[in-house]
């Protein structure tokens, strides 16, 4: 049987229609990029690249393992999915396997894939991420079906992460940089959405998701009910100003979205991404780097801090699971004060002594 609208994807049975096809849509769509020319092509559904990369026994276990209650957010699936066609990649160009099958990346072949990924130019994070998907989906198949896979994956494989790296961490915006990210809209709608992230220290995606219909009034107030990270509700009450911005926006709008482009259509990952780029580089912030929505959440956490929220309040409103998640944030604050402090306090050593090359 095979879903009508599913590519090319066949499944046995009803349940796994429903699977497939509720996992085709959380994955959504991607342009793969050409190895030779690194032009993108059209964009495809990502379970039916992985159906075309995968033998037919693995892509069940892929399918399974990205549909598994332990992946919280359809951002982390959408992440892994890749991840797997990059390794579908490697074992082509590497092994000279394909379709990709678990056990075509050997522990002789990963030597040479580390340094295959040193070409690309991909950095220890992304290695780092690349060997965990693979050895989440290896664990995953060897619950499922009981045998015994090697993992060819070890922790001396592994590079070693700096976690006080500030070149790998998300940048931030300091307050008047924000302002000038707004000042930077040339409509409402543009400015609603740096603003409406910001505000909720939002992921893209609960943002992109979140409707006019999850919106309610309840005293004198504007309530809106997000869907977090991991499926967890939250209701936020939306300041006045937001919801008078957010009327102007949906005046006359056709699609319930609270996100709409300047045409009224609703906006995705994408389209807010290309959104703040734009208006980053209008209000000449962050040289050099992109505006993304992960810096507005992240700049709404740190000036939390700056305002004295204690870190549990800032680790709930951001809903982050852990609480070292949320000192990442403080430790960085803190750390910039402290080598301000003592750069500082080093002058009056030469001070008087240098004044005379001024």
């Amino acid at each position: 049987m095979t879903a009508a609208g599913a590519g090319t994807v066949a499944v046995d049975d009803d349940v796994a229609l429903r699977t497939v096809l509720g996992l085709r849509e959380k994955l959504g769509t991607v342009a793969p990029r050409d190895p030779v020319n690194r032009r993108l092509g059209p964009r495809v559904h990502r379970l039916d690249l992985l159906h075309e990369l995968c033998e037919r026994e693995t892509f069940g276990h892929v399918a399974g393992w990205l549909s598994s209650e332990r992946l919280t957010s359809d951002g982390t699936r959408r992440e892994y999915a890749d991840d797997i066609r990059h390794w579908a990649r490697a074992a082509r160009e590497l092994a000279g396997t394909e379709p990709f099958y678990l056990g075509a990346i050997t522990s002789d072949i990963v030597p040479h894939w580390r340094a295959w990924t040193g070409d690309l130019g991909l950095g220890p994070r992304r290695i780092n991420r690349l060997a965990s998907s693979l050895t989440s989906l290896i664990e995953y198949t060897k619950f499922r079906t009981r045998q015994e896979i090697i993992n060819p994956i070890t922790r001396h494989d592994r590079p070693v992460i700096d976690q006080d790296d500030e070149t790998a961490m998300t940048p931030i915006l300091e307050v008047p940089e924000l302002q000038a990210v707004v000042a930077a809209a040339t409509s409402p709608r543009q400015a609603f959405v740096p603003v409406l992230i910001y505000t909720l220290a939002g992921r893209v995606s609960e943002c992109c998701a979140a409707g006019r219909r999850h919106m309610k009034p309840v005293g004198g107030e504007c309530k809106l009910d997000l869907t977090r990270k991991g499926g967890k509700g939250r209701a936020f009450t939306l300041p006045p100003l937001l919801c008078d911005l957010g009327a102007v926006c949906w005046d006359g709008a056709v699609h319930d979205a609270l996100l709409l482009d300047d045409d009224g259509h609703p906006m995705d990952r994408h389209a807010v991404d290309r959104l703040l780029n734009r208006l980053g580089r209008a209000a000449g912030v962050l040289p050099g780097r992109d505006l993304t929505p992960h810096v507005l959440r992240a700049s709404k956490l740190t000036h939390m801090y700056d305002q004295g929220v204690k870190p549990d309040d800032i680790r709930r409103y951001a809903d982050h699971s852990h609480i070292s998640t949320t000192m990442r944030y403080i430790r960085r604050r803190d750390d910039e004060a402290l080598k301000r402090t003592h750069a500082a306090a080093a002058v009056h050593v030469y001070e008087g002594l240098v004044d005379r090359f001024l």
